[in-house]
């Protein structure tokens, strides 16, 4: 498992040229100077309307390291899967659970020094531009409300057009639950290819890393571009992980034949398939499905659908089993030793007892008293 102070060098990741970010084919040198933080800058040359008149700097400040821990493993799953890859100058990331935009935004808060108040953010819904002003108020006024109160994102950080909408479907109405897709963004062109180097070279060589930092990753693909989707009548239950490129939908194959879990990747098929049930147990047990809560309640609904197998009952009776209740009846001797002294501090009631408990666990068992007698 991971060590308290493992750490992941960031130099590794910073390019010796910063590529132009208006897709020209240009580049920069890059200033860096490495001590306790990377500073990190570059000249680019300044024109107005009559030529050259100097050069414009830019620059910025990294930690020299992050993390390696389990946080840092499911957000990089993460940006691999739900963040822009081309190299155009800007970070954004988009998901329509709050939960795991908070996760992305607090790691980038607590790894890179990299406040919440930077980023900026807009919000798309699934819907036609509606023609009625008056439904159109209602709508953004809902989905905004509910994203600054989720996000904790201020309205100050949105762009002026907060809103927008889609042109390929014909959907009028927004459902009653839906609160649309929030993509946050970052413009700098440093800070952008720094952190797609780190996402990238980290996705290439994952299988290069440990068990448990693959099931870490692993977890973030899963949450960010996975679905679950299951039939009754038909009996087929499955998880779909998506993914444009062959060669990607690889790494994931090999990353869940580490973990035991076989898949199959169709060489014309833009997804990765994972359909027997022992593999769906495997990815119950090894809790990959648990950072979408929406996709693990809907994948907790599709396992409770299937007919018991021998693993399945097995695994769930393991489930009823806690390694370390304590028995009842050393329960109701220490509930009979208050009643019988109710200032005995815990440290005494530990002493009389022969059994091996803790004094917080006492203090639990008497504050379980006082609360059934309020």
């Amino acid at each position: 498992m991971y060590k308290r102070d493992e750490k992941i060098k960031l130099r590794q990741f910073v390019p010796e040229r910063v590529m132009n970010n208006k897709g020209l084919d240009k580049s920069y040198d890059l200033r860096i100077i490495e001590d306790d933080y990377l500073s990190l800058s570059y000249d680019v040359p300044a024109h107005n309307q009559t030529g050259l008149v100097g050069k414009r700097e830019f620059s910025i400040v990294f930690p020299a390291s992050i993390n390696r821990n389990r946080e840092t493993f499911e957000v990089l799953g993460l940006l691999q899967a739900e963040m822009g890859k081309k190299q155009d100058g800007k970070i954004n990331f988009c998901n329509h659970e709050y939960q795991i935009i908070n996760k992305v935004v607090k790691w980038f808060e607590d790894q890179l020094s990299f406040p919440k108040e930077n980023w900026n953010c807009y919000i798309k819904v699934n819907i036609n531009e509606p023609e009625d002003e008056n439904y159109r108020k209602d709508v953004e006024d809902k989905v905004v409300h509910y994203w600054i109160n989720k996000s904790g994102l201020p309205l100050e950080q949105y762009y002026p057009k907060k809103v927008s909408y889609v042109k390929h479907n014909n959907h009028k109405k927004l459902k009653f639950y839906d609160y649309g897709t929030l993509i946050i963004e970052k413009r700098g062109n440093i800070f952008s290819q720094v952190i797609k180097n780190l996402v990238k070279q980290t996705t290439q060589n994952i299988l290069n890393y440990r068990d448990h930092e693959i099931r870490d990753f692993m977890r973030g693909i899963i949450a960010g571009e996975s679905n679950v989707e299951f039939n009754q009548i038909s009996g087929h239950y499955r998880i779909f992980i998506s993914a444009k490129y062959f060669e990607e939908r690889q790494v994931y194959y090999n990353c869940l034949k580490r973990l035991e879990i076989e898949s199959t990747n169709y060489p014309k098929f833009h997804g990765l398939v994972i359909s027997k049930k022992e593999n769906n147990l495997e990815l119950l047990k090894q809790q990959l499905m648990t950072l979408s809560h929406e996709k693990y309640n809907k994948f907790l609904s599709m396992m409770n659908r299937y007919e018991d197998f021998v693993t399945l009952k097995l695994w769930r009776g393991n489930l009823q089993k806690p390694h370390n209740k304590i028995p009842d009846h050393i329960v109701e001797r220490i509930e009979g030793l208050y009643y019988q002294n109710p200032s005995a501090p815990a440290c005494e009631i530990v002493a009389i007892l022969d059994y091996p408990v803790s004094d917080i666990t006492i203090q639990r068992i008497r504050k379980a008293m006082l609360l059934e007698n309020l």
